[in-house]
C-alpha cells in the first residue's frame, strides 16, 4: 500500500518479510538494498480492554520515502496516522513529516498507557487501604487477600517494560528524522526537537512509574511477610507452652519400675507448676527479644 512518500508492506511471517524486502530491495534499487540493511525495528504500544497491545514493525527511512513493513493486516495505530494524513492532506510534508506523524501518534499511544498504569497504581493502593481498614490491626494479610494484585503488580511490570523500550526507539527515530529535517522543509528542526523532548520526559515518567511500581511491590511483598512471620510468631508461643506438657506426659508414659515423685505430697500441684515455669520461661525470652510485637 503506497501513499505518496509513505509505503506500508504487510507481512504474516518471516518467509514473507524476505519476500516484501526483496520486492522494496529490486523497487528502490542498489542504494535501496544498502538502506534495507540499516532497517529501523520499532515496537508500537497501544492500550486496550485487556491492557495494552504490541505491536512489532521495521521502518526503512529514505530521502523521498519512508517504509514500514507491518505484520499481519498492518498495525492499526498507523492506520488511523494515514487516515489523519489523508483527511489533513499533509501528503506534501515528506518523508520527515510522515515520520514525526509516527513518532507522535506512537508518543501518545505510550502516554495514554503510563494513564492505564498510573489507574492500576491507585487500585492497588485502594485496595491495600480498604483491607488494611477493614481488617484492622487484629488480622494480617495474606496472598489469598488480595488475589488480583499479585497479577496487576507483574502485568504493570511487563507494559511498562514494553512501553520503555517503545519511547527509546521512537525517541531514537526522532533523531534520525531530524537530521533529515533543515530550515528549508515543512518540517522544521525545531519542531522535531519539540518532539525529542516530548521523547524524553516520557522516558523520565517511565523511569519514576518503575520505581513507583518497584515500590508498591516490595511494599506488598513486606506487609504479606510480616503477617507471614506473626503467623510463626503464633505457632511458636504456642509451641512453647505446650511442648513442656507433652515431655511431662511422654515421660510418665514410660514404664518405669521405681517412681517415687508419685508417692509425694501435692505431686500434682508440683508438676503442673513446674510445667508452668517451663512455659513462662521461653516465652519471656522471645518477649525480651522484642519478637513478640
Amino acid at each position: 500500500m503506497t501513499q505518496r512518500t509513505w509505503t506500508r508492506a504487510f507481512v504474516d511471517g518471516p518467509d514473507d518479510l524476505l519476500l516484501a524486502e526483496r520486492a522494496i530491495a529490486a523497487r528502490i534499487g542498489q542504494e535501496g538494498r544498502r538502506g534495507l540493511e540499516g532497517a529501523f525495528p520499532l515496537r508500537l504500544v497501544t492500550p486496550d480492554a485487556d491492557g495494552a497491545r504490541v505491536s512489532e514493525l521495521t521502518v526503512l527511512l529514505r530521502p523521498d520515502e519512508i517504509i514500514t513493513l507491518e505484520p499481519g493486516n498492518g498495525v492499526p495505530l498507523l492506520q488511523d496516522v494515514e487516515a489523519r494524513l489523508l483527511w489533513d492532506d499533509d501528503g506534501d510534508r515528506g518523508a520527515t513529516g510522515v515520520g514525526v506523524a509516527i513518532v507522535r501518534a506512537g508518543f501518545q499511544a505510550n502516554a495514554d498507557s503510563l494513564g492505564m498504569i498510573e489507574a492500576d497504581i491507585r487500585q492497588i493502593r485502594a485496595s491495600m487501604h480498604g483491607f488494611a481498614e477493614e481488617a484492622g490491626s487484629s488480622r494480617g494479610m495474606s496472598v489469598s487477600d488480595l488475589p488480583g494484585v499479585g497479577e496487576l503488580l507483574t502485568d504493570i511490570d511487563a507494559v511498562l517494560s514494553h512501553v520503555s523500550y517503545s519511547v527509546g526507539r521512537l525517541t531514537q527515530l526522532a533523531r534520525l528524522l531530524r537530521r533529515a529535517a533543515n530550515g528549508g522543509e515543512v518540517i522544521s528542526r525545531d519542531e522535531v526537537d519539540a518532539l525529542i523532548q516530548q521523547g524524553d520526559a516520557l522516558s523520565g515518567r517511565v523511569e519514576f512509574l518503575v520505581e513507583r511500581q518497584r515500590f508498591h511491590a516490595r511494599g506488598t511483598a513486606e506487609q504479606i511477610a510480616t503477617s507471614d512471620l506473626n503467623i510463626v510468631k503464633i505457632f511458636t508461643v504456642l509451641w512453647a507452652i505446650l511442648i513442656p506438657g507433652s515431655t511431662l506426659i511422654n515421660w510418665y508414659g514410660q514404664n518405669f519400675e521405681f517412681m517415687p515423685e508419685l508417692s509425694w505430697y501435692s505431686s500434682s500441684w508440683v508438676q503442673i507448676l513446674g510445667v508452668f515455669c517451663l512455659a513462662v520461661i521461653p516465652i519471656y525470652t522471645v518477649k525480651r527479644a522484642g519478637q513478640l510485637r
